[in-house]
């Protein structure tokens, strides 16, 4: 089945700070393959100017210093990342469709490769992080997904529950499994426990399905 013409995933999610301008990208490009090598504490600004080819004093004046250019990337790959997901949710919106849709949140946000080489190699930077940022990132995403699932529990597709505190719920579930991969198969490990959750009680719970390899 297809989307609905308006999903309400959109490049301007409510509660989600706005993504840079396109007019940055080569810059952040810059700043995120330096990061996947060097690692973000090992980063300079002369890193990234030698890397784009220009000079410190322009990497300064476009994005800033390395942590505002780490803020702007992470912007700019989570705008990336979620404006992708409608096309990727499978309709009606359902049990299964949400399992399957944090799976891929969870999947996506591993392999990117500035997150890859934090989870490697600078455990104790992230953990920095979720001190000080991750509380306030997820109240933003959490604001960004009550409608989806407004929409799933309003036409019964969904066990009825409060939206906001649901999307609250698989928020934190899918930041959770982000920094630490959980054991065995990840769509068995959501299933076990989301796909009697959300199932309405007039519905049976379908059957888990593992990913196709």
């Amino acid at each position: 089945m297809d989307s609905p013409s308006v999903l309400p995933l959109s490049a301007s999610m409510p509660g989600m700070p706005p993504p840079p301008p396109a007019s940055l990208d080569p810059f952040l490009d810059a700043t995120s393959r330096c990061f996947a090598r060097y690692g973000v504490r090992r980063t300079s600004v002369q890193d990234v100017a030698t890397e784009l080819g220009v000079n410190r004093t322009t990497v300064y004046r476009q994005v800033g210093n390395i942590e505002q250019q780490a803020m702007l990337l992470a912007a700019r790959d989570s705008h990336r990342l979620l404006s992708t997901l409608p096309g990727r949710i499978e309709f009606p919106i359902g049990p299964r469709s949400v399992v399957d849709l944090i799976a891929t949140l969870v999947r996506e946000a591993r392999a990117h490769p500035v997150l890859a080489k934090m989870l490697a190699d600078e455990r104790d930077l992230i953990g920095s992080f979720v001190a000080r940022d991750v509380p306030n990132l997820l109240e933003r995403t959490t604001a960004a997904f009550v409608p989806l699932v407004s929409l799933a529990i309003g036409t019964g597709n969904l066990a009825r529950r409060d939206p906001v505190m649901l999307a609250q719920w698989l928020v934190r579930i899918t930041a959770s499994l982000i920094l630490i991969e959980p054991p065995g198969e990840l769509e068995d490990f959501l299933g076990e426990l989301l796909i009697p959750a959300l199932t309405p009680p007039e519905q049976p719970p379908t059957a888990r399905r593992r990913r196709p390899r």
